[in-house]
């Protein structure tokens, strides 16, 4: 029963922390970095009772276990809180399941007695060295975003400061729902839309309904990605099937002046989110985006 005392512990302060992370950042996808931060400190603080067990006889050992029952269960759980959302790649999902193999063995470890539990300490010592190399592991790596944009410098953020729960892509003003409800596949002139927003998918691509007249799924058969799309209004909108499928520039450049909203609405821009469909950037001598316009105000175009 004691143990589960001190687990509560541990998840009620994970709770907490994460809380005031989130609170401070403003959002779970800024804080998600700080909070697996943290769980790894928890987790290296946790593991210093292996030092009482084996070799020293400094502090009461029920003590140590105690504190290191509620760290390792707040360290793993704040671990668990950073992965358990949108898990997007291997070690993603390595470090996620390695928090709840850990979490596992050692309330096991508490329950057990003799040969059974002989064995599961020794896995539980496996694991836990094996976590916090994932968790260091998982924290270096990025997805591949260096041919679309180095995330270096001012770039070097938290994903969710540009990719947004939103997952807008483009709006058009067309009358196309009436084609969405009786085409098998994208309509021409959605597909047009698709690549002038450096969506390329087939023309090939079908159609499904999701509410006659409202919503609809374009599924790319190459890729395996389904779009959204959806009438707002008198608009049809565009969202991805993924938060990392979509961006928007506006979080930290935003466009609100009147020069800058008469430059977009002269060229049919309604919504200047994703910059690098038509402007480029250079960086460390390498241009990224298209060049369809310049960055400075062109009327002439």
């Amino acid at each position: 029963m004691k143990v589960f005392i001190q687990i509560g512990h541990g998840i009620v302060g994970a709770a907490v922390i994460s809380g005031l992370c989130i609170y401070q950042a403003g959002s779970f996808g800024e804080a998600r970095h700080t909070i697996s931060i943290i769980g790894a400190i928890a987790i290296v603080i946790a593991s210093l009772y292996i030092l009482r067990s084996r070799w020293i006889r400094w502090g009461n050992r029920q003590t140590w276990l105690k504190y290191h029952q509620r760290l390792a269960s707040m360290g793993l759980c704040l671990v668990l809180y950073h992965s358990a959302f949108q898990p997007l790649v291997w070690h993603s999902w390595l470090t996620f399941l390695l928090a709840l193999s850990n979490l596992g063995t050692g309330v096991a470890v508490s329950l057990t007695a003799r040969k059974t539990r002989q064995m599961l300490l020794r896995c539980h010592l496996i694991l836990a060295p094996i976590l916090l190399v994932s968790i260091v592991f998982h924290g270096q790596q990025k997805l591949e975003h260096d041919e679309f944009l180095p995330l270096t410098d001012a770039h070097d953020v938290p994903c969710a400061r540009c990719h947004t729960p939103e997952r807008f892509l483009f709006r058009v003003n067309t009358t196309l729902p009436e084609d969405l409800d009786t085409s098998d596949t994208i309509p021409e002139d959605l597909h047009w839309w698709f690549l002038q927003n450096e969506r390329r998918v087939p023309t090939t691509a079908p159609i499904a309904i999701k509410e006659r007249g409202n919503a609809w799924t374009v599924t790319d058969t190459e890729d395996g990605h389904t779009y959204h799309v959806r009438k707002v209004a008198d608009q049809i909108a565009v969202y991805a099937d993924t938060d990392y499928r979509s961006y928007t520039c506006l979080k930290c450049h935003v466009h609100n002046t009147e020069e800058i909203q008469l430059a977009h609405e002269l060229h049919g821009v309604a919504d200047a989110q994703r910059c690098f469909v038509c402007h480029q950037a250079e960086i460390d001598g390498t241009r990224y985006g298209r060049q369809r316009f310049d960055w400075e105000y062109a009327p002439h175009r």
